[in-house]
């Protein structure tokens, strides 16, 4: 009987395709994506050979790594239209008032058309290269942090518009 009970445990273990391999176990601090890839075998019945199937391990990092990426992206986007949001105001607080920049001051010294256009073109220099190089994750951080620095910059002079007045018309 005891023959019989070794004989069909070996049976088993051969027909199932399981193979005992010494591997080294994930260390402490080790990545998972670094650890080595579990192989799974199986037996397949039309050509009758083991193959052998390799399943990757899922790093919850990664899942991470993706919504931080997306957050950043959003959060890039939103700097930049802080900092447009902060120009339009800025050259709307200053239309028709006298410009104490005199490279967007017009001929009559006051703020209009000419510094409107030079403004855009300022701000459409600063969006452009940002917009070129949207794929470098890496630049997102100092392209945020430079968008938002400028909203604030030009909010303030907006604010301080806010409190000039403008020439009276005769």
């Amino acid at each position: 009987m005891k023959k019989f009970v070794y004989t069909g445990a070996a049976a088993l273990f051969v027909l199932s395709g399981l193979t005992l391999k010494a591997e080294t176990p994930v260390q402490p601090g080790q990545l998972a994506a670094s650890a080595p890839a579990i192989a799974a075998q199986s037996f397949s019945v039309e050509s009758g050979a083991y193959a052998t199937h390799t399943q990757v391990k899922t790093n919850i990092a990664m899942v991470d790594d993706q919504r931080h990426d997306r957050f950043m992206h959003r959060l890039w986007i939103a700097s930049m239209m802080a900092a447009a949001a902060g120009t339009s105001l800025d050259a709307a607080t200053s239309w028709g008032k006298y410009e104490g920049n005199g490279f967007l001051a017009s001929s009559d010294g006051r703020f209009g058309a000419k510094g409107v256009s030079i403004k855009a073109g300022l701000a459409m220099a600063v969006f452009m290269p940002q917009i070129a190089l949207r794929r470098h994750k890496e630049l997102r951080v100092p392209f945020t942090i430079g968008n938002f620095a400028q909203a604030a910059l030009f909010g303030g002079v907006a604010a301080h518009n806010l409190g000039v007045r403008a020439p009276s018309s005769n």
